[in-house]
């Protein structure tokens, strides 16, 4: 839509939105960042820790274009975690282990944002907020820090170059194969791309990305059930 056609509201709206938006993306790729620098010392690899990595402080995590691509784009990227598996005492369990910690630690924080989500859109429901109220703020940001979340350890866990499910197969592949996944991973840049405009421009994105949010409908489910009686909605 040519942005002279956009309303004062539509656009009110939409830069609300980006704000809500904006902490749990930055949370997101911190955590896993920080997850993933967490295992890599438990594994034997101080690489991680020694370029600052291990801690919760965005600005070791974030990559500044990328947060801006997740931002306008739907898509984007942290700084890469620097590793040495030369460290590693098994080095396909440990890489596997690696590479699923990010993925895993954006699932269980999904799991706990949406914990607080729940009851602050009940307690702001009883309360007859506004959108605009503290506490509805308060929700609709844990609300897509869940989002977010579970999206990007979804998305981390599949098989494209790059990405963590692509380093999962190759660690689980036969050495037979490996020059093959190699080959590929060189032209990471194209697949990748290639794939952000199937998701952009079909319905590609819905179909592969609708587990993470079926799961995401569950932990709905799930703390509803739990909270609801705490509010009287039962």
């Amino acid at each position: 839509m040519p942005f002279g056609s956009i309303s004062t509201e539509s656009l009110v709206q939409y830069i609300l939105t980006t704000a809500l938006m904006v902490p749990g993306i930055i949370f997101a790729f911190t955590f896993k960042g920080f997850a993933q620098a967490f295992v890599s010392k438990k594994l034997g690899d101080p690489t991680p820790e020694n370029m600052g990595r291990l801690t919760l402080n965005p600005l070791a995590h974030i990559d500044w274009i990328g947060l801006l691509c997740m931002i306008f784009l739907g898509f984007g990227w942290g700084k890469p975690m620097a590793t040495n598996p030369m460290y590693y005492k098994k080095y396909k369990r440990d890489k596997v282990l690696f590479c699923l910690s990010g993925p895993a630690a954006l699932v269980l924080i999904s799991f706990i944002f949406q914990g607080a989500a729940v009851p602050l859109s009940f307690a702001s429901a009883l309360r007859n907020e506004s959108s605009f109220g503290i506490l509805a703020i308060f929700c609709q940001i844990f609300m897509y820090a869940s989002l977010y979340a579970i999206i990007l350890g979804y998305f981390y866990l599949l098989p494209l170059p790059g990405l963590d499910g692509f380093n999962i197969v190759t660690a689980l592949t036969p050495p037979r194969f490996n020059q093959t996944l190699f080959k590929i991973e060189r032209y990471s840049t194209f697949i990748f791309l290639g794939f952000i405009l199937l998701m952009r421009f079909t319905n590609l994105g819905s179909i592969i990305f609708y587990p993470a949010y079926k799961l995401h409908d569950l932990y709905t489910l799930f703390w509803k059930f739990v909270f609801a009686p705490v509010f009287g909605l039962s």
